[in-house]
């Protein structure tokens, strides 16, 4: 009981600090905090960045994600709606939008945005639960880059464990985390900025501690993971699947086209169409990809999209699995294994091993005027690099920037969807040269062109 009493105080804690902070960035500049591209941005290009998301995480998945129903007449629910910058769209695509902030003053400025919507409404929380919504009134929750700023994990659970409650059975919860586990990321102080690790493996037990079908879990060991889960209606057991399934079709996960799939990089993920599973019970937890005898937790497990074997009548299973690290270039064996032991026969799958891709460095920027004309020197100076040709591995361990002849460590590294790129922050060693200099950036032994600057 006395564990359980301080449980609730930790958490109320928590939730007081994010209410008070999130409350100042909205005064100071809510657009920047909530896209954190350019300082002071236009109404026009915050508004379009919220198109371009809700596009992004929604509309290219629209069928998974409605169930293939009417969108206006589902209720959405957005986690961490923030001033309304998806909102507003969400609401022009479903019958309904319910957006919750723990930040008040996030909360009154989506309501100024959202005025002349008569279907979106926006409600201020505790930031540890939605007391103030109803058991299984949303047909679909989005949460998107928000729990990334939630400083601890309990958190973290405490919303989707009340998330969960107010979805509709048959609904579908998409919402994103930080699970980066990485020993330097595990150091760092979390706050509501750089908030709590939330990975994989908690992500996967969530799901099975609510009898949830996980149909996909992308991105784990990054910033940005991805997790889709349905409220089952039943508990239908794999053992009721009707036949034993079988591998029909397979290729790169994002192109069935291509047959040979590189077996390291961005595109290492191998795609496979397969009969005889259940849809409405197969998932990322139980059911597992074989690639020379090594058993593997499939990325997603559900409908085919792709082009001739996407018809619902069909009734056909996609599975997409990332390659495991160090697998070997050369063909391999694939099978696909239900939890229950039911296998597919296998089949032969070629991996290569890929051209190394370069990095380069798309645009440079100063912390405080977001501009590239001169970089200040000291220890509250910070640059920004935009940077194509990184991956999911670009960490702090394997990429490095250099200014003139000093060789220093980025502070974080992130994917910037909107853009295709990642941003690499570092900040400014005090014994750069003053002048013209040239920056460059290492990923491993990959080093990329060189970009004029000038330091002050």
């Amino acid at each position: 009981m006395a564990n359980e009493i301080q449980h609730n105080r930790d958490l109320q804690d928590f939730a007081y600090l994010m209410k008070h902070e999130w409350n100042d960035r909205a005064r100071q500049d809510a657009k920047w905090f909530i896209n954190t591209l350019r300082l002071q941005q236009t109404e026009e290009e915050f508004d379009q960045t919220g198109a371009f998301e809700v596009h992004r995480l929604v509309m290219v998945d629209l069928p998974l994600l409605t169930g293939r129903r009417d969108p206006k007449t589902l209720h959405v629910l957005e986690i961490g709606c923030g001033a309304g910058r998806m909102t507003k769209h969400l609401a022009t695509v479903f019958g309904e939008v319910t957006g919750v902030d723990v930040s008040g003053e996030m909360i009154r400025q989506a309501r100024e945005r959202l005025a002349a919507l008569g279907n979106a409404q926006c409600y201020e929380t505790s930031g540890v639960d939605f007391s103030m919504l109803a058991d299984e009134s949303f047909d679909l929750i989005l949460s998107a880059y928000v729990f990334q700023h939630v400083p601890s994990a309990a958190v973290i659970r405490s919303n989707l464990d009340d998330g969960w409650r107010v979805l509709k059975t048959g609904g579908v919860f998409r919402f994103q985390v930080n699970a980066i586990t990485a020993f330097n990321f595990e150091e760092l102080e979390k706050d509501t900025w750089t908030g709590a690790d939330f990975p994989e493996a908690e992500l996967r037990r969530f799901a099975v501690e609510k009898n949830a079908q996980l149909i996909s879990l992308v991105g784990a060991e990054t910033q940005y993971c991805w997790t889709t889960i349905r409220k089952r209606k039943v508990w239908d057991k794999l053992e009721n699947c009707p036949t034993i399934p079988e591998i029909i079709a397979f290729g790169r996960a994002d192109d069935f086209i291509i047959k040979a799939i590189p077996a390291s990089g961005e595109r290492a993920h191998l795609g496979l169409i397969v009969s005889g599973l259940k849809l409405e019970d197969a998932d990322a937890n139980s059911v597992f990809v074989e690639i020379n005898g090594q058993r593997c937790l499939p990325q997603y497990v559900g409908p085919a999209g792709q082009k001739g074997f996407d018809d619902p009548a069909m009734n056909l299973a996609q599975i997409n699995q990332q390659l495991p690290v160090g697998l070997s270039a050369g063909e391999a064996e694939v099978r696909v294994v239900t939890a229950t032991g039911e296998a597919t026969a296998p089949i032969k799958v070629g991996f290569y091993k890929p051209q190394p891709v370069i990095p380069k460095i798309v645009n440079v920027r100063n912390q405080h005027d977001e501009e590239a004309v001169c970089l200040k020197r000291g220890r509250d100076s910070e640059i920004r690099l935009f940077v194509e040709g990184l991956d999911l591995t670009a960490d702090a361990g394997n990429v490095r920037v250099k200014i003139g002849q000093v060789i220093f460590k980025p502070s974080r590294i992130e994917p910037v969807p909107a853009n295709a790129a990642h941003l690499v922050s570092a900040m400014l060693p005090a014994n750069l040269e003053i002048g013209e200099q040239e920056i460059r950036l290492y990923f491993g032994n990959l080093e990329s062109a060189g970009w004029p600057i000038a330091i002050k």
